[in-house]
């Protein structure tokens, strides 16, 4: 112990004489460990650490899905909800919940917040008891028995200072009283729902929890296995309870129907759920940063080995005089990890600082992202990095220093000679893998700017500058009936066109790139479902006049709703141009009619349910601008004039900044109705901007990662270069005495760095080519292979590379002869 403690001694008080190779070292390693640290710590969080739940390994998400329908992923119902929690043996409990938003507050004083609307058997399926009160009881699942909320513990202490004495009192939600009965723990939250601020109990009623209602599906579900079941298990039991339902379900042809559809449950670890989306994005990053690492030590490497020439004297004095090689080799080991505690330590600070940024491009977005942070797990797995990293990058000098002959060190001290071929060979070595890796790095760059681009380039079938969105949401108790949210619908939106520089204005149920979707089943007049074909659930809206004009949507044919489409006409329906050519495909739909909201296959249908078609328009993109066009199965379009709707977004084409127009719709809502917050508010502009952060994310990370490999691999090729110079002072010497020009030793140097170079750049090629494919997924309109991108960075590098070898051939062209020949 005493030996590795004058070790560390000596390594320490080298380090300190030689400041400059100390600070470019710990630097090169702080910034390396550091973006380690920061990506490792969002990997821990979100994927591996457990839910905070107990026994989180026997909580699974279930929902239903319609592949052949175009939905591969719905929700469940109220039905699966009564039917699964009664039936299904492998599960101990089951829960259902559904994210939702309400109005709390006095009159003049009201706000919109995030609320979890859940089945009183959710907390008991997580195994959370509240820290004040109670949970609800299945009681409160009935209508007109469901009036009660149970608080986040931030929201207890942000409204009510953590009185302990809040129980049953009341919380105007939506403008009615809700009893509190109780406040959750502190830290209690679902993954991807860290906003909600409080529980309420869903209320069912009777024909919800019939049979008939089966597939009518808006509700999340997850449940706990029983103690020895499995997901297998719990799987089979659904597919059989379906089909034992399928002979209940009172609807013509339904087992042909739900087959054609694809219908099927899946029931999936509640974990892996949750992180589906993130993880190749998570894993790729950490693949980045890793290479990142990789890179840092080989060029620590180069620089230790540079330096354990410098040191030949010393070093070979030492076994001169009786050390024996062996711990000679373990000091120059304990050094380098010394340098890798040290690069660790510093590393922590910059992976804080790492974190700080990641929050500036939508940290919190991931789930459990506001619970990303260093601790104590962090720290160890950034020492264990560290220390490794020491290992790596101070084995390759000690593996030489083992194999070199240290004995001529004497009778060449005092001359510049030429270095051992060995050297060359092992510093060219390393710098060549630089080179690879840093290429690795700058295609995966590449291809995400090749795919963020495309993505930024798709058109989402309406123009988004200048418009202004903002959300309100018309309580049930005050907005009972159509009528009264029609007038007040009529009066909003007259109100908003008259505000100064809004050129139009209408509404939307649910608007493109916001993330409330709405779809259901919908067919034309008489349409006879052929063998096979399965029925589609194409997205449905309610909309105002004027939504497509505001929108910027193309008419294609026909017209768009007009004041007239009122409650006493005939039902009016506008679709898209998809829905057009799906059925129509060969004519007009103009005139015809489309049966919505009657069972698939009734003979007879009422006036109710038919809508005659007055209008196509473009197709839209409803969330995701990369989505594929063969994912979308249609949409169609109702006027709130016939069935209002009490949720709706506010959407005004501006001839100012949209975002300015914001406090004069603030002020028209509240001169309407002083109850009624406007919130969500954005501009189109921003809804897709958000829609784009996971290509935009790794975009930016990885072109960070790629900026830092490319600057390492160029002080490599500089650093090697420059030391083979200075090695090689004398035979420049002599070959300039002897008549080569400038030109050729110029030549010879930057031959020399091409050489590695280009053997980089090959090995990198042939890494590229199996190591971005696993960034498919990330990928949009590109391939991983893609030759533009490969050439190009191929182009890149080599430029830049070749920029690393202008300095020191430019020296080497100095040499002076007789100083060189005669020192």
């Amino acid at each position: 112990m005493g030996t590795i403690f004058r070790d560390l001694r000596f390594g320490a008080k080298l380090l300190l004489k030689e400041k400059t190779f100390s600070a470019t070292v710990l630097t090169t390693l702080a910034i390396c460990i550091g973006a380690n640290v920061a990506i490792f710590s969002v990997i821990r969080t979100v994927l591996l650490e457990p839910l905070p739940y107990d026994e989180p390994d026997r909580l699974v998400t279930i929902f239903n899905s319609y592949p052949g329908a175009g939905v591969e992923r719905a929700s469940t119902g109220s039905v699966d909800f009564f039917f699964r929690r009664e039936r299904i043996e492998a599960f101990e409990e089951l829960a259902v919940f559904q994210g939702s938003g309400n109005t709390v507050g006095e009159p003049g004083a009201t706000e919109q917040v995030s609320s979890l609307r859940i089945s009183p058997s959710l907390l008991t399926v997580l195994r959370v008891q509240p820290a004040l009160g109670r949970s609800f009881t299945d009681d409160e699942m009935d209508v007109g028995n469901h009036q009660k909320v149970i608080l986040t513990h931030g929201y207890w202490e942000e409204h009510f200072a953590g009185d302990r004495d809040v129980l049953g009192r009341a919380l105007r939600v939506d403008g009615e009283p809700f009893e509190i009965v109780g406040v959750l723990p502190q830290g209690f939250g679902l993954a991807n729902r860290d906003d909600v601020r409080f529980l309420l109990p869903i209320p069912f009623s009777e024909e919800q929890r019939q049979i008939d209602n089966w597939h009518s599906n808006n509700y999340q579900m997850v449940a706990r296995l029983m103690p020895g079941e499995t997901v297998e298990r719990a799987n089979a039991q659904i597919d059989a309870l379906n089909n034992a339902m399928i002979e209940e379900w009172p609807i013509p042809n339904a087992a042909q129907i739900l087959r054609d559809a694809g219908f099927t449950t899946v029931v999936r670890s509640y974990q892996e759920d949750v992180v589906r989306n993130v993880r190749p994005m998570l894993f790729t990053l950490w693949a980045g940063v890793s290479f990142v690492l990789l890179i840092g030590c080989v060029n620590i490497a180069n620089l230790m080995l540079a330096r354990s020439q410098v040191r030949r004297t010393e070093l070979a004095t030492r076994l001169a005089l009786g050390a024996q090689r062996r711990r000679v080799a373990r000091q120059v080991l304990t050094e380098a990890v010394l340098i890798g505690v040290l690069g660790g330590i510093l590393g922590v600070g910059v992976g804080v600082l790492g974190l700080g940024l990641l929050n500036t491009l939508g940290l919190s977005d991931l789930p459990r992202g506001s619970e990303v942070g260093v601790d104590l797990a962090v720290v160890l797995f950034t020492l264990g990095v560290a220390v490794g990293a020491g290992v790596l990058f101070g084995l390759i000098p000690v593996l030489h220093l083992m194999r070199s002959d240290l004995s001529g060190v004497f009778r060449t001290e005092g001359r510049t000679g030429t270095a051992s071929r060995r050297a060359v060979m092992l510093r060219s070595g390393l710098v060549t893998a630089q080179v690879a890796l840093a290429f690795v790095m700058l295609i995966g760059a590449g291809l995400m700017f090749v795919s963020f681009r495309s993505a930024v380039g798709v058109d989402p079938g309406f123009r988004p500058e200048r418009v202004f969105t903002g959300m309100v949401s018309l309580p049930e108790s005050r907005y009972a009936d159509a009528e009264s949210r029609r007038q007040f619908t009529d009066e909003l939106l007259g109100q908003v066109r008259g505000i100064p520089g809004v050129e139009a204005a209408s509404m939307t149920s649910q608007l493109p790139f916001s993330g409330n979707n709405s779809s259901s089943v919908i067919l034309p007049e008489g349409y006879v479902i052929t063998a096979g074909e399965s029925l589609l659930s194409p997205f449905q809206t309610w909309v105002g006049d004027d939504y497509f004009e505001t929108l910027g949507i193309e008419l294609v044919e026909g017209r768009t709703f007009q004041p007239s489409d009122g409650p006493d006409d005939a039902n009016a329906i506008v679709i898209d141009e998809w829905l057009a050519r799906r059925y129509w495909p060969d004519s007009s739909p103009v005139g015809k009619r489309m049966v919505w909201g009657a069972v698939p296959g009734s003979d007879e249908v009422d006036d109710e349910n038919l809508f005659t078609v007055v209008g196509v328009v473009e197709t839209v993109k409803q969330n995701d601008l990369t989505a594929p066009d063969e994912e979308h199965v249609g949409a169609y379009y109702f006027t709130y004039r016939q069935s209002p709707v009490g949720f709706m977004t506010v959407v005004a084409r501006t001839g100012v900044e949209a975002a300015s127009v914001t406090p004069l719709v603030r002020q028209v809502l509240s001169g309407i109705d002083p109850e009624l917050p406007l919130f969500g508010t954005r501009t189109m502009e921003e809804r897709i901007d958000e829609s784009l952060a996971s290509l935009r994310v790794p975009l930016i990370l990885l072109t960070v990662f790629a900026g830092i490999a490319l600057f390492l691999a160029m002080v490599g090729i500089y650093g090697a270069l420059a030391y083979t110079i200075t090695q090689r002072t004398r035979e420049f010497g002599i070959r300039l005495a002897m008549g080569s020009g400038p030109g050729s030793i110029f030549t010879m140097v930057l031959g020399q760095g091409a050489r590695v170079i280009g053997v980089g750049l090959l090995v990198g090629s042939t890494g590229a080519y199996f190591s971005v494919r696993l960034m498919q997924s990330l990928l949009f309109g590109v391939e991983s292979t893609d030759p533009a991108v490969m050439g190009g960075v191929a182009v890149l590098m080599a430029a830049v590379g070749m920029l690393a070898c202008v300095i020191p051939a430019r020296r080497a062209t100095r040499v002076d002869p007789i100083r060189a020949l005669g020192g």
